[in-house]
């Protein structure tokens, strides 16, 4: 009986293997070994599909209605140079728009190849500096061209010299009257022209961190392309940011929730308190006659005894006034308001 019973469990793992290598047989025809599939740790599968670490310094996306805002004049200002380099050079000048990036300043610095030319400028009403970055093989052929030379690349690129310098931080300003005359739709652009670096690591009014919004050009001249890029902080926008996101300056409030925050915010002023000095008289003197002060001396003082009286909060010149009295305490009639903030 016992010998039955041994035959039968042969044969129901005889089945087993069976199944299992018909199994094996689906793996192999994937290129996997069936062994190490079912013996693969929890460390592979940690390595392939584990947390990945997130960066709280990546720049945030935008909304939509900013991108398109930013898309709208990146394609004007594609149309319109190519428009405006064609006339100016007298050769066809193409300008195709490649998209919106975004990166941190630093990474941004650390993708630009050195030697290069990168602009700091400002465009009012945006907050602070804004980057714009020409390819340099570009530069060179565009100073040839308008030297009345041929329009071919360079072997070598290499830092501007004195003079290449002042016909570049020219072009800059072309390429800036581009972009105003591309945003005038939106809004009116005062550009500004700062600096120019071939070196983009000595580039510096922006922080390693600040988040960039960068739109990307690719300029072509004849048979000689190059990239040229216009890069944003993020919160140079902050002054114009109900036009580029009107969303944003949609009040999510209702009226009674607006005028309650008032209300605490007034009760918050009112209840917190503030250093109110009033000075009925001073007057300078070294420390040998403080030393040698003693009761009963008299301090002559520079002014009249009837000269308003200066009131200060918070260290701050803020009133003029009378002394007085009320009751039995001393007191002050405010006659002139000199600070209104």
């Amino acid at each position: 009986m016992a010998s039955e019973e041994l035959n039968n469990l042969d044969t129901d793992l005889a089945a087993a293997i069976g199944s299992a290598a018909e199994l094996a047989g689906d793996v192999d025809g994937l290129g996997l070994d069936l062994d190490e599939v079912l013996n693969a740790g929890s460390e592979a599968e940690l390595s392939s599909t584990g947390p990945q670490n997130y960066d709280f310094n990546r720049p945030h996306s935008i909304s939509r209605a900013f991108e398109q805002n930013l898309q709208s004049i990146a394609e004007t200002f594609a149309k319109t140079g190519g428009i405006d380099f064609t006339s100016l050079l007298r050769m066809t000048a193409s300008v195709e728009y490649k998209g919106l990036h975004q990166a941190t300043f630093g990474e941004y610095i650390e993708e630009l190849p050195n030697p290069t030319c990168a602009s700091l400028v400002t465009l009012a009403p945006l907050k602070g500096y804004s980057l714009l970055h020409l390819d340099l093989g570009l530069c060179f052929v565009f100073m040839k061209k308008l030297m009345g030379g041929a329009p071919v690349s360079e072997d070598t690129v290499r830092e501007f010299t004195e003079i290449e310098r002042g016909i570049n931080a020219g072009l800059v300003g072309r390429f800036l009257e581009i972009f105003r005359k591309s945003a005038a739709k939106l809004l009116d652009l005062v550009p500004g022209f700062v600096s120019m670096e071939n070196n983009p690591n000595y580039l510096s009014g922006i922080t390693e961190g600040e988040s960039l919004i960068i739109m990307k050009f690719e300029v072509k001249l004849d048979t000689v392309e190059g990239p040229v890029e216009l890069a944003f902080p993020l919160s140079a926008f902050g002054p114009v940011r109900d036009i580029f996101d009107p969303r944003d300056a949609i009040e999510l409030r209702t009226t009674e929730e607006l005028r309650d925050d008032r209300r605490k915010i007034l009760n918050m002023v009112r209840t917190t308190g503030s250093e109110l000095v009033v000075t009925l008289g001073e007057i300078s003197t070294n420390l040998e006659n403080i030393l040698n002060m003693a009761v009963g001396d008299i301090l002559h003082l520079p002014q009249a005894v009837d000269a308003p009286l200066l009131v200060q909060v918070e260290g701050q010149d803020a009133w003029l006034g009378d002394a007085g009295r009320i009751g039995q305490h001393r007191a002050i009639k405010l006659i002139q308001q000199l600070n209104k903030e």
